[in-house]
C-alpha cells in the first residue's frame, strides 16, 4: 500500500488522530500489546482459551499494567491441554466471563494503538469474539511486529524462511532473551520488547505514519 492510500484511508477513519498524531514521533503514542492463546489456528472452529496484554507509553513498557485472562466459555482438550497446560479445572476455578474480559479489552483499546506477532490470526479471532459477543464496533489501527521484521529484512535484501519470522526467531535477531512460549501474557510482553528493539534498531526517530507503512493496518471490529 502506497503512503498516499494509507493517508486517504487513515483520514476517513480516524481524521482528529490523523491530522494531531500520526505525523509526530512513535513516542507521542500509546500502545497495547495483545496476545491471545487458543485452542488451534483456525479462528471459524477454534477459540480463544486466554489473553495477556501491556500497555506501553512514552518508549517504555507500563508493567503495572500487564493482564493475564483466562476466559470461561472454552473447553480445553487433548493437545490444547498439553501446549498450554491448562485444564478445565483451572477454567472452572479462574476463568473470568468472558463477555466483561472483551468489553474491558475494547474500552483499553480506545485511542491506543493495538500491536500483535502476526496480526492476520489475531485479527480473525478478535473479529470472531467481536461478532459472538455483539460488541460495538471499534476502527483501530494495527502494528504486526512480524510484518515490521519482514519488511526491515526486506529492505536489507535478506532471504529467510518463513520459520525465521516466528516471535522467538525474531527476538534473538536483537539478541532478545528466550522466554517460554505458549503464554499470552508472556508473549505479549516479548512482542513489545521485539518492537521496542524493531524501532532502536532500524527507525528510532520514525513516526507513526511510517510505521504503519513497514507493518502495519486499519482493521475495523464489529
Amino acid at each position: 500500500m502506497s503512503l498516499l492510500a494509507l493517508k486517504h484511508i487513515l483520514y476517513s477513519i480516524f481524521p482528529n488522530l490523523l491530522s494531531r498524531d500520526v505525523k509526530h514521533s512513535w513516542l507521542q503514542q500509546q500502545y497495547l500489546i495483545l496476545d491471545m492463546e487458543t485452542t488451534g489456528l483456525n479462528c471459524l472452529q477454534d477459540k480463544v482459551i486466554s489473553l495477556g496484554w501491556v500497555s506501553m507509553q512514552d518508549g517504555a513498557i507500563k508493567l503495572n499494567s500487564a493482564r493475564s485472562i483466562l476466559l470461561d466459555d472454552v473447553s480445553i482438550a487433548g493437545q490444547s491441554m498439553e501446549i498450554h497446560m491448562l485444564t478445565d479445572k483451572d477454567i472452572a476455578d479462574f476463568g473470568r466471563n468472558s463477555a466483561a474480559v472483551l468489553r474491558y479489552l475494547r474500552q483499553l483499546l480506545l485511542n491506543k494503538i493495538l500491536v500483535v506477532h502476526h496480526a492476520p490470526l489475531d485479527i480473525g479471532f478478535l473479529k470472531k469474539l467481536w461478532s459472538s459477543y455483539q460488541l460495538k464496533p471499534l476502527s483501530i489501527i494495527v502494528l504486526d511486529t512480524l510484518a515490521i521484521e519482514k519488511s526491515c529484512r526486506e529492505k536489507r535484501l535478506e532471504i529467510l524462511k518463513t520459520d525465521a519470522f516466528r516471535l522467538s526467531a525474531c527476538r534473538s535477531r536483537y539478541g532478545l532473551p528466550d522466554y517460554t512460549s505458549h503464554d499470552a501474557l508472556t508473549d505479549a510482553l516479548a512482542t513489545a520488547e521485539l518492537l521496542l528493539a524493531q524501532i532502536h534498531h532500524h527507525h528510532q526517530n520514525i513516526n507513526l505514519k511510517e510505521l504503519i507503512h513497514l507493518g502495519g493496518s486499519v482493521v475495523r471490529l464489529g
